[in-house]
Protein backbone atom coordinates (compact mmCIF):
# COMPACT_ATOMS: atom_id res chain seq x y z
CA UNK A 1 0.00 0.00 0.00
CA UNK A 2 2.69 2.48 0.90
CA UNK A 3 4.33 1.99 -2.51
CA UNK A 4 1.20 3.27 -4.29
CA UNK A 5 1.00 6.28 -1.95
CA UNK A 6 4.64 7.20 -2.59
CA UNK A 7 4.08 6.90 -6.35
CA UNK A 8 1.03 9.21 -6.17
CA UNK A 9 2.99 11.72 -4.10
CA UNK A 10 5.83 11.64 -6.64
CA UNK A 11 3.40 12.25 -9.51
CA UNK A 12 1.75 15.11 -7.63
CA UNK A 13 5.11 16.80 -7.11
CA UNK A 14 5.89 16.38 -10.79
CA UNK A 15 2.59 18.00 -11.76
CA UNK A 16 3.27 20.91 -9.40
CA UNK A 17 6.73 21.32 -10.89
CA UNK A 18 5.21 21.37 -14.39
CA UNK A 19 2.77 24.07 -13.29
CA UNK A 20 5.63 26.11 -11.84
CA UNK A 21 7.64 25.67 -15.04
CA UNK A 22 4.65 26.80 -17.10
CA UNK A 23 4.25 29.91 -14.97
CA UNK A 24 7.97 30.60 -15.19
CA UNK A 25 7.92 30.24 -18.98
CA UNK A 26 4.91 32.56 -19.22
CA UNK A 27 6.65 35.13 -17.03
CA UNK A 28 9.82 34.94 -19.14
CA UNK A 29 7.76 35.40 -22.31
CA UNK A 30 6.01 38.41 -20.77
CA UNK A 31 9.33 40.01 -19.79
CA UNK A 32 10.76 39.41 -23.29
CA UNK A 33 7.64 40.93 -24.84
CA UNK A 34 7.86 43.99 -22.57
CA UNK A 35 11.53 44.47 -23.48
CA UNK A 36 10.67 44.25 -27.19
CA UNK A 37 7.87 46.82 -26.84
CA UNK A 38 10.09 49.27 -24.93
CA UNK A 39 12.91 48.78 -27.44
CA UNK A 40 10.48 49.41 -30.29
CA UNK A 41 9.24 52.63 -28.69
CA UNK A 42 12.80 53.88 -28.15
CA UNK A 43 13.66 53.00 -31.75
CA UNK A 44 10.62 54.89 -33.08
CA UNK A 45 11.56 57.93 -31.01
CA UNK A 46 15.15 57.87 -32.26
CA UNK A 47 14.08 57.44 -35.88
CA UNK A 48 11.65 60.33 -35.53
CA UNK A 49 14.33 62.69 -34.20
CA UNK A 50 16.81 61.62 -36.88
CA UNK A 51 14.14 62.17 -39.54
CA UNK A 52 13.45 65.67 -38.22
CA UNK A 53 17.17 66.46 -38.30
CA UNK A 54 17.45 65.16 -41.86
CA UNK A 55 14.47 67.26 -42.93
CA UNK A 56 16.13 70.33 -41.43
CA UNK A 57 19.43 69.62 -43.16
CA UNK A 58 17.69 68.98 -46.49
CA UNK A 59 16.03 72.41 -46.27
CA UNK A 60 19.52 73.99 -46.02
CA UNK A 61 18.75 75.56 -42.65
CA UNK A 62 21.65 77.15 -40.81
CA UNK A 63 20.60 76.06 -37.31
CA UNK A 64 19.26 72.51 -37.02
CA UNK A 65 19.95 72.13 -33.30
CA UNK A 66 16.39 72.95 -32.29
CA UNK A 67 13.81 71.62 -34.69
CA UNK A 68 10.19 72.48 -34.04
CA UNK A 69 7.21 71.30 -36.04
CA UNK A 70 5.91 73.79 -38.60
CA UNK A 71 2.85 75.83 -37.64
CA UNK A 72 -0.47 74.52 -38.91
CA UNK A 73 -1.75 75.93 -42.22
CA UNK A 74 -5.17 76.89 -40.84
CA UNK A 75 -5.33 79.12 -37.77
CA UNK A 76 -7.28 77.75 -34.84
CA UNK A 77 -10.77 79.16 -34.45
CA UNK A 78 -11.40 80.51 -30.97
CA UNK A 79 -14.92 80.20 -29.74
CA UNK A 80 -16.50 83.30 -28.27
CA UNK A 81 -13.84 85.69 -29.57
CA UNK A 82 -14.52 87.89 -32.58
CA UNK A 83 -11.68 88.79 -34.95
CA UNK A 84 -13.51 91.80 -36.46
CA UNK A 85 -14.33 95.09 -34.70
Amino acid sequence: MSGQHEEDEYLDQDEAERDDAGRRNSLIALVVLAVLVVTGLVLVDRLSSVSALQDCLMSHATNCATVSPPPSAAPAVQSGASTTR
